[in-house]
């Protein structure tokens, strides 16, 4: 399959939330860590860069739960997507057969999604062609995104589904993930402990 043809097939299962104008301050992206009562098997034990919208809703990508297959791997005969070697990380259950990315840049990129420090989310598909074109140094590629209406995470959050925490480029892209989940649990559990 072509890189055109593959990032048509992304437009075609449906167009991903179109990204507001946002202002180099305006990077509002926190970790959300799956509380253990959290069953949803879409998030269960996972850690999620999530970031809100100008709409009031909130978007983002599970950054610990990595797939087994990279760009490499799945078309093998594309010349371009032969450096991409990092598996494809699952990142939430919107759009699960969409190509979405993450990525590090010193400057925005036209029409990606400022979400943290210098850490953008490319959703569109012409800004993820761009990114595969011209890839910065530190990128990774989703399936799929979380998303949530306005008002539905705060209620989640309210449950006790989530936990909040500062989030960091580091963690979001650290080369293993396995742990990343109970070590942030921790961390969670140290800030309530030390709140007390």
């Amino acid at each position: 399959m072509h890189l055109r043809r593959l990032l048509l097939l992304v437009v075609l299962l449906g167009s991903a939330p179109s990204a507001p104008a946002q202002t180099s301050d305006s990077a509002n992206g926190i970790f959300l860590v799956a509380s253990p009562a959290l069953l949803d098997p879409n998030f269960h034990h996972s850690v999620v860069l999530v970031t809100q919208m100008a709409d009031g809703g909130s978007i983002g990508f599970i950054v610990n739960r990595p797939g087994e297959r990279s760009l490499a791997q799945i078309l093998p005969d594309n010349t371009l997507l032969k450096r991409f070697t990092e598996p494809i990380f699952l990142g939430g259950p919107v759009e699960a057969a969409g190509l979405f990315a993450m990525f590090r840049a010193k400057d925005s990129p036209p029409g990606a999604l400022r979400v943290l420090g210098d850490v953008y989310f490319a959703m569109d598909p012409a800004v993820v062609e761009r990114v595969l074109h011209a890839p910065p140094e530190r990128l990774r590629f989703f399936n799929g995104y979380a998303g949530w209406a306005p008002g539905q995470l705060a209620l989640e959050i309210e449950r006790g589904g989530w936990h909040v925490l500062n989030a960091d480029a580091d963690s979001v892209f650290r080369k293993n993930t396995n742990t990343l989940w109970q070590e942030l649990l921790l961390r969670v559990r140290a800030v309530t402990a030390s709140l007390r």
